[in-house]
């Protein structure tokens, strides 16, 4: 174990998993630690703090946060209340720091852990995980999905120089991180099992688009699909767009799409492939701004991409040619991953994609590269294999 100052010498234990957001299907990064998870069951335990997206749907997940802001009845005043829960140290933590009359409980529901999982996704974030890690002293490693600030922190580079390992999600971030601290650095990706399901081809003058997941961040793909209707309805009898996501996404659907849009709810994974194997064609709305002005552009690769490509979804994709997105997909462009730009190319697209044969191509290069990069057992294996020693 790397030297951590404070921190106690290695010792057997329990898998913690460390994440701002809850383990749910409410949220990218609670489905894939739910999956990352599954091969320390049950000897596994995970904490977060983020009560806006609702409780943990594991057991043997901590909330380190008070819930009384999330349970105030009254639409105004939770800011107030929240922050006077920190001023009296009636919460987990004042800031991004534990309050230091907390440590003790801390150290007393996580003694048995013997190695750790972060993944923070901003600086914040990355204060907080380094604060547990320093109460509870253990050997870590590090997952970066995402990174949502410009520059990132001291407590970042804390976490690179000390972690065991470092997993990243893009080429992009790899570079990134190796500017901060010297560490070992390799990619992750995100996961999903294996579907029963597979994606139907186009037939007669219907068209059926899949969406999935949320749409708040990519507000110009959703219009760039909008801008496209008129012209796709002159190709398509039928057109329908069929969302699957949280009820509160759907206010970022623009009214051009609303009159065809079936919204499904938010299944678990059996109903959501369920759901997409009706489709044609899957809708990626993003990232599609520069990466040198958005930060998703230039590190993200958007983990429902893998739910389209599972069931051989042809993947439309409204996603910055020069994105770590596209460079992640370049494999399979034009074979499967369709980057668009502009309202004319996805209806060009969806034209060629009415050629059967094209179509079965581009469905089949979607389940390869599926195959090939999230399998699922390979990519939880690697993190068994640094973190197997200490449990």
């Amino acid at each position: 174990m790397k030297e951590m100052g404070m921190i106690e010498h290695p010792r057997k234990g329990k898998m913690l998993f460390v994440t701002s957001m809850p383990l749910s299907h409410s949220n990218a990064i609670g489905i894939q630690t739910l999956y990352f998870a599954e091969p320390f069951t049950p000897a596994w335990r995970h904490c977060y703090w983020d009560i806006g997206m609702g409780k943990s749907d594991a057991p043997n997940s901590y909330c380190l946060n008070s819930s009384i802001p999330r349970l105030w009845p009254f639409a105004t005043g939770r800011g107030f209340l929240k922050r006077e829960i920190e001023r009296f140290g009636l919460g987990w933590w004042r800031g991004d720091r534990i309050i230091e009359s907390r440590k003790p409980r801390l150290r007393r529901i996580l003694n048995e852990t013997g190695f750790a999982y972060v993944a923070p996704l901003r600086n914040s974030e990355a204060t907080k995980c380094r604060e547990i890690l320093e109460t509870i002293g253990c050997p870590f490693v590090v997952h970066l999905w995402d990174i949502l600030d410009e520059r990132l922190n001291a407590d970042y580079e804390w976490l690179f120089s000390h972690a065991e390992h470092v997993f990243c999600l893009s080429e992009a971030m790899t570079e990134e991180i190796r500017k901060s601290a010297p560490c070992e650095t390799s990619p992750l990706a995100f996961i999903r099992p294996q579907s029963n399901y597979q994606a139907k081809c186009i037939d007669g003058d219907t068209l059926v688009i899949g969406l999935v997941g949320f749409l708040s961040s990519y507000r110009e793909g959703m219009q760039l699909l909008s801008q496209a209707v008129g012209d796709l309805r002159h190709q398509f009898k039928d057109l329908r767009l069929r969302y699957v996501g949280p009820p509160g996404q759907l206010e970022f659907i623009p009214d051009g799409l609303k009159d065809i849009t079936e919204y499904i709810g938010f299944p678990d994974d059996l109903g959501r492939d369920e759901a997409l194997a009706e489709c044609h064609v899957g809708y990626l709305p993003g990232p599609f701004l520069s990466p040198r002005q958005d930060l998703r552009s230039r590190y993200s690769i958007p983990s429902r991409s893998a739910d389209y490509l599972a069931i051989g979804l042809p993947l439309i994709a409204a996603a910055n040619i020069h994105s770590a997105t596209s460079n992640f997909f370049s494999p399979i462009r034009g074979r499967g991953y369709f980057p668009v730009s502009d309202s004319k190319d996805i209806c060009l697209i969806a034209k060629k994609l009415r050629d059967q044969s094209f179509w079965a191509e581009a469905a089949q290069g979607c389940v390869n590269f599926f195959n090939s990069h999230f399998n699922q057992e390979e990519e939880v294996n690697k993190l068994f294999s640094i973190a197997k020693p200490f449990l």
